[in-house]
């Protein structure tokens, strides 16, 4: 709540002179493996929406849903096959600073903030019913750093890598990390 209010503010400041959006969005994933029964499978969707309130500041909100799958299963037709399934959604408002202007061909970035992490892992063996295994939730902070390709004045690809902590009143507290590339549209 008290981002929303901090971003309301800045947006109706006097000092809000770009005023313009910035819509993106990105899909990764990745596919390894060795056989039909021992591989890795990812799929990740980032969607965001930036507002800069001054040529080179935003606010960008951020919204991530996606997943991985490992199966495993020995090489005897008695051994289990085992699925270990992560589920994640993290939902984050960044302050973005660009050290380059909206016109410039190259823009590279900077932002910190702080999300909502939701983390599962489930198991399942052979055909039994999965079962949670861990979870997380709660505030985590974020931050990344990256580059803005401008292709013309509207459209932009972006490359940046996003990093994160596990909830703070987790222990050990763990660092995840996202590379990203995606296209963005500014309007």
């Amino acid at each position: 709540m008290k981002w929303i209010l901090l971003l309301a503010l800045a947006a109706s400041s006097p000092l809000a002179q770009a005023g313009f959006f910035e819509l993106g969005g990105s899909v990764n994933y990745r596919s390894s493996g060795y056989d039909k029964n021992n591989y890795i499978q990812s799929l990740t969707y980032t969607a965001s929406g930036s507002y800069y309130f001054w040529e080179m500041c935003a606010w960008e909100i951020n919204y991530t849903k996606g997943g991985s799958k490992q199966v495993t299963k020995g090489a005897a037709t008695i051994d289990p096959k085992t699925t270990v399934q992560d589920d994640i959604t993290m939902t984050s408002l960044d302050l973005v600073v660009s050290f380059a202007g909206r016109q410039d061909p190259f823009r590279p970035y900077i932002k910190l903030g702080s999300g909502y992490l939701t983390k599962e892992r489930y198991r399942k063996i052979n055909n039994d019913p999965r079962e949670k295994i861990s979870a997380q939730n709660g505030l985590v902070p974020s931050a990344g750093v990256g580059l803005s390709l401008n292709i013309s004045k509207e459209f932009s690809i972006k490359l940046g890598i996003d990093a994160w902590t596990s909830p703070l009143d987790e222990d050990p507290l763990v660092i995840d990390y996202a590379g990203r590339a995606g296209m963005s549209w500014i309007f």
